[in-house]
């Protein structure tokens, strides 16, 4: 059995997996399966651009890693993996969307000459108020009748909402989404990689990837650093609800309205208010 111990979002990992030239068949069927494509609609080539940001391999600020690369149409494909919420995603991408789109066009050309730029985000959280893992955006009029250009794509990919269903009923997204949340059982996950050969491909290159120590060394060191930081940030939406909950009972609020805007349980105010010598006010 191959090995299941890996988090594919983690940046190391994944941009061994999806982001190196040799492996582009990989990339290509993620990014296909992502847009919808089949047959001879697909994209069957693609160049990774050599503005591809890093990761910051063992103290970076936080896990973001954007892959960029260019289809065999020109077309603009960036790759975001988020793994910790790091707020006003809907914005963020947006404006890296409008650098990336802007940057396709040099000075003195025509807006013609525009390239299409597809965002894909791979989020480790839930981030829209809608069912479904996946997500697509695009620039409509207001009744959504009328798209007024294909050159806007932005994409949201939540993993925490991928749900199990039957593998014969899959799509190819499914799958990959799937694989990349690794939580399936060995046999469902042998299952979907031998259905695709992309993914069994991804495994191997996982499998690689996990023997080389020094590799191994820096993916552990950066599940560290994740660990970490989202300790800290519980520690500190923590200590900044309390906070807030302990000037409310000194203001003497009433506890009802203290729990219905900290989504603290009355049963933690009160310990709160008896360890600070506050009476409670109903």
């Amino acid at each position: 059995m191959r090995t299941r111990d890996f988090n594919a979002l983690n940046d190391l990992l994944f941009k061994f997996i999806f982001g190196h030239k040799e492996n582009k068949e990989i990339t290509l069927s993620f990014i296909n399966a992502v847009l919808g494509l089949e047959g001879e609609r697909r994209f069957v080539d693609l160049r990774f651009a050599d503005r591809e940001i890093d990761p910051e391999e063992e103290h970076g600020k936080g896990s973001a890693l954007d892959l960029l690369c260019m289809t065999n149409d020109e077309t603009q494909i960036n790759i975001e993996v988020q793994v910790q919420n790091r707020q006003n995603m809907g914005q963020r991408s947006l404006y890296y969307w409008a650098k990336l789109y802007q940057s396709t066009l040099g000075r003195g050309e025509k807006y013609e000459n525009l390239r299409r730029t597809v965002a894909i985000n791979l989020l480790g959280y839930e981030y829209l108020p809608l069912s479904g893992f996946h997500h697509m955006y695009g620039l409509y009029d207001e009744t959504g009748a009328h798209r007024l250009t294909d050159d806007i794509e932005i994409h949201f990919l939540e993993l925490p909402k991928v749900t199990r269903q039957d593998i014969r009923s899959m799509r190819t997204l499914d799958k990959w989404m799937a694989f990349i949340g690794n939580r399936l059982s060995d046999e469902e996950m042998e299952a979907i990689a031998m259905s695709e050969a992309a993914i069994n491909t991804a495994w191997d290159k996982i499998e690689a990837f996990m023997r080389d120590a020094g590799q191994r060394r820096k993916y552990e060191l950066r599940e560290k650093y994740e660990h970490d930081y989202a300790s800290d940030m519980e520690g500190a939406w923590k200590q900044g609800v309390m906070h807030v909950a302990l000037n409310m009972l000194r203001a003497q609020t009433p506890i009802g309205t203290i729990g219905k805007m900290t989504d603290m349980p009355e049963s933690a105010i009160l310990k709160l208010a008896k360890d600070n010598g506050l009476r409670i006010q109903g």
